[in-house]
């Protein structure tokens, strides 16, 4: 009977404490957030032409705003023969992408490139092209067009001998549209075979990359930008009525007004700044989110209450963010975002009254 009593006694204790956590959050004080506006500081387009080296994809097209060309060299067996009975350069399409049908042509390179440096106007970070877009004979190898899921051209072997001297080879357009191939990162990369017989030698892609030029957005426009990287920079006022708080809900939302895009879906990322805004290269920390979008979404929402929770405990840091695409160097996209449409809605919790 004594055990029995025991037993209703710890029970009755029991009843009288509140669930695991529940002391935790009598202590936060009031639990139904209050929510505020940001009042928004400004934003534009920060830009840079900035290497695809190490992009899966290799871009040639072009249109009124942007042109891509593709630069190869290639590692050639040490084994040679004389008399191939077939020599053809193979290209493997990239079908994730809606592809156009591009006219194209081949042009062997004067001067050699740096894969993970070079771009437009760069062959390397200290040495620039002779010409913007390459440095390349005006006579070219031979041209094709670009359609389906590969490209396949052949070679007599006077040119397989040009190529094989040669810094480089590059892939100009000569019509509008864009084809995407995959690079050597992308796991198909393209490849020289020349075949005598019943033997095949292949030479491998050693280095590729594509290189761009874009648009250059007018001060007060808001872009995202991949190939061509457009950032759009973003500083929403704080609010004192913030201080002491604990964010609970974040949501920045915009409205997007064009599209260029050859994808269904992009992903769209939100950075903090480190320090004071001064150049497209301002220190920026780790994505704090990371969202897929529907090409042709008019409404982005994103949740960056991790932003709302440094701005409340570091005020005096608040240095905007960055709102771009990622990857940045994979593909050529644009979205443009309507000017002022930005807004920041956070949630809070206040402290607890005092006792």
């Amino acid at each position: 009977m004594k055990r029995w009593v025991l037993v209703v006694c710890l029970a009755l204790v029991a009843c009288n404490k509140l669930p695991v956590g529940g002391d935790e959050l009598r202590m936060r004080g009031e639990f139904d957030p209050e929510f505020i506006d940001l009042t928004l500081f400004s934003t534009f387009t920060e830009y840079k032409n900035v290497n695809a080296g190490g992009a899966v994809n290799l871009v040639f097209g072009r249109n009124d705003e942007y042109e891509s060309r593709v630069l190869l060299t290639f590692e050639f067996p040490d084994t040679v023969y004389t008399g191939y009975d077939e020599i053809k350069l193979i290209l493997n399409g990239n079908s994730g992408f809606k592809n156009d049908t591009v006219q194209f042509s081949i042009h062997l390179m004067d001067t050699a490139f740096s894969e993970y440096e070079s771009n437009w106007t760069k062959r390397t970070f200290e040495e620039s092209w002779n010409n913007p877009g390459g440095d390349f004979n005006a006579d070219s190898i031979r041209a094709g067009i670009a359609r389906g899921d590969s490209i396949v051209l052949y070679f007599n072997y006077i040119e397989l001998a040009q190529i094989q001297g040669a810094s480089a080879i590059i892939i100009v357009p000569r019509d509008t549209g864009f084809f995407y191939l995959y690079s050597r990162e992308g796991g198909s990369p393209g490849r020289i075979s020349m075949r005598k017989n019943e033997m095949t030698l292949t030479a491998s892609v050693k280095s590729d990359c594509h290189i761009i030029t874009g648009p250059e957005p007018t001060l007060f426009e808001d872009w995202m930008g991949s190939g061509w990287v457009c950032r759009d920079y973003v500083k929403f006022n704080y609010d004192t009525l913030l201080d002491g708080s604990m964010a609970v809900y974040a949501e920045l939302t915009f409205r997007c007004s064009e599209y260029f895009s050859h994808r269904d879906s992009l992903e769209i990322g939100v950075r903090q700044l480190l320090e004071p805004f001064s150049s497209f290269d301002t220190p920026a920390g780790p994505l704090i989110v990371l969202k897929k979008i529907a090409v042709g979404d008019t409404l982005v929402t994103l949740d960056i209450v991790k932003h709302a929770e440094r701005l409340i405990e570091h005020p005096d840091s608040n240095f905007g963010f960055y709102v771009n695409l990622s990857p940045e160097n994979y593909d050529i996209s644009r979205i443009k975002v309507v000017r002022g449409s930005h807004r920041l809605n956070i949630g809070y919790i206040l402290p607890p009254e005092p006792r």
